[in-house]
């Protein structure tokens, strides 16, 4: 027989399992089992495969410049030299760059698939002549593979999101290579505020380039032109005296190899001579430059500066010993390196790409 307690217990209980039983009817009264048929997985899969797809992809094979600078795309640390990618006629350039280009902060969400660009930090173009990314244990990442072509990513600059097009106006996408972002480089210059020019290669020796810079004025593009052009002029017939010292030199067998030697001395010292008056006075009529063309300005004026300072010791290499320009031999050392300086064609190089920088479609001027 049970007691008070016993019986409010028993009833509670009850009402306990009867209010259960019922919210659970009520529940399952209200709960939709969706089944996904085989074909519903397909689509979705099939959906998935629309929008990344695998592209295969190609190192972009033109030399690339940023405003006036031979581009490089190091990773944050620099550690990691990444390169452009050719794929389907567009060039693709890493998202770590495309930041330091913008002056943009990067940031990435992968819940959305979404780049992030915005703020501003300081711009900078890295540059491929930099020691720093030619060091032991750098690593160099080619381009050469499979990359993912991803339709679902977004890309936002400020808050804004863009859409990419190639040059014939169709619609491309970000790729995904070596765990990078990829974006179209074109279209980055452009949102840069860049003007960006395709070079193609006219000659045997020459080779494709992309140009971006900043627009200049009508006048200032002629005052630099006048410039890196009358600075043309003066080498070309400073580049006579060059010629003249590689002409200076002999094949002379040396064991079982064969040395180039400078042995039409007088010839080759006055050519030396004349180099060195002729750097001293396009030097002393340089002056420093803005972008486009300051970085080969700059690199002109340090080669000028270093014909200047060596002739003289050269001159006496020349005359009392035995200067050899070019060997057949795997040592390099037996090359005096100071000496093919004089008849390298380096200075002339450097002032065709500063005009290029300003016309962007021309022919070799030598």
């Amino acid at each position: 027989m049970m007691n008070k307690f016993q019986k409010m217990m028993s009833g509670t209980l009850a009402g306990c399992l009867m209010a259960s039983a019922l919210m659970m009817s009520a529940g399952a009264a209200n709960v939709q089992t969706t089944v996904i048929s085989k074909a519903g997985v397909q689509a979705a899969a099939q959906t998935a495969a629309q929008v990344r797809t695998a592209v295969k992809t190609n190192p972009q094979s033109a030399d690339i410049y940023a405003e006036g600078i031979p581009a490089a795309f190091p990773s944050e640390d620099g550690k990691t030299v990444y390169t452009a990618l050719s794929y389907n006629g567009s060039t693709y350039m890493p998202l770590r760059t495309v930041g330091r280009w913008m002056g943009k902060n990067i940031s990435w969400d992968g819940a959305s698939r979404t780049v992030f660009l915005s703020g501003t930090t300081e711009k900078s173009y890295p540059c491929a002549d930099d020691d720093a990314y030619h060091k032991e244990g750098v690593k160099y990442v080619g381009a050469t593979g499979t990359a993912t072509l991803d339709k679902g990513v977004k890309v936002l600059v400020d808050g804004k999101q863009q859409t990419f097009k190639n040059q014939k106006g169709v619609t491309i996408y970000p790729l995904f290579y070596q765990n990078s972002i990829y974006l179209p480089l074109r279209n980055i210059g452009e949102l840069t505020g860049m003007d960006v020019t395709w070079y193609s290669a006219k000659a045997e020796n020459d080779v494709n380039a992309i140009f971006l810079r900043m627009p200049l004025s009508d006048s200032k593009r002629a005052e630099m032109e006048t410039y890196a052009t009358n600075l043309m002029k003066q080498l070309l017939d400073m580049r006579t005296d060059t010629q003249k010292i590689k002409n200076c030199a002999s094949a002379v067998k040396n064991g079982g190899y064969t040395d180039y030697v400078v042995t039409d001395k007088a010839t080759a010292m006055a050519a030396l001579d004349s180099i060195k008056r002729k750097a001293q006075t396009i030097r002393s009529g340089m002056t420093e430059q803005e972008n486009p063309i300051r970085y080969y300005n700059s690199s002109l004026m340090n080669e000028l500066d270093f014909l200047i300072d060596n002739a003289d010791a050269v001159m006496d290499r020349v005359k009392n010993g035995r200067v050899v320009l070019g060997s057949s031999n795997p040592d390099t050392s037996v090359v005096d390196q100071t000496a093919v300086m004089f008849g390298a064609d380096n200075t002339m190089l450097d002032c065709e790409r500063m005009v290029r920088m300003l016309r962007q479609n021309m022919d070799r001027l030598f």
